[in-house]
């Protein structure tokens, strides 16, 4: 299968703790990154390696649905999750790397668009679309921190 990634970057004045914190909290996660409408936990396990979200993206008006599973819990340095379950399987994550002025949030996401080939075809069609969507969500990742 072919398999895509996208990554994108931004430096905030916080400190790494915050920056971490503030994504440890599900909730902050669908106010910032444009296009995911869920990112519900699913049982009694909120945070931490193992525990799952039912998550939903709407892509090109097309909701997909997915549970992922945090698969990377290092205070104050990284959170990364991978699919379990739905359509696009995907593996993801935030890095926090302290700066002399702050820090740097690194975001990366990876998937294997249904369809093989096709699919790719067709993914790499709305690259542009997707990178302006993390760009977006860097920027709003950076003012929530900021303000």
């Amino acid at each position: 299968m072919a398999r895509l990634e996208f990554s994108s970057s931004v430096d905030v004045r916080t400190t790494p703790e915050r920056a971490f914190d503030y994504f440890a909290d599900h909730r902050h996660v669908a106010r910032v990154l444009e296009g995911v409408s869920r990112w519900e936990p699913i049982g009694a396990r909120r945070r931490g390696v193992g525990a799952r979200y039912d998550v939903e993206m709407v892509t090109l008006g097309v909701p997909l649905k997915n549970v992922l599973r945090l698969s990377t819990w290092r205070r104050p340095e990284a959170i990364e999750w991978v699919s379990e379950s739905g359509l696009v399987k995907q593996e993801g994550g935030f890095r926090f790397i302290a700066t002399k002025d702050g820090v740097r949030i690194e975001l990366r996401i990876a998937y294997e668009p249904p369809g093989s080939i096709i699919g790719a075809a067709v993914a790499r069609r709305f690259d542009g679309m997707v990178r302006g969507r993390l760009e977006r969500a860097m920027g709003r990742i950076r003012d929530a921190l900021e303000s």
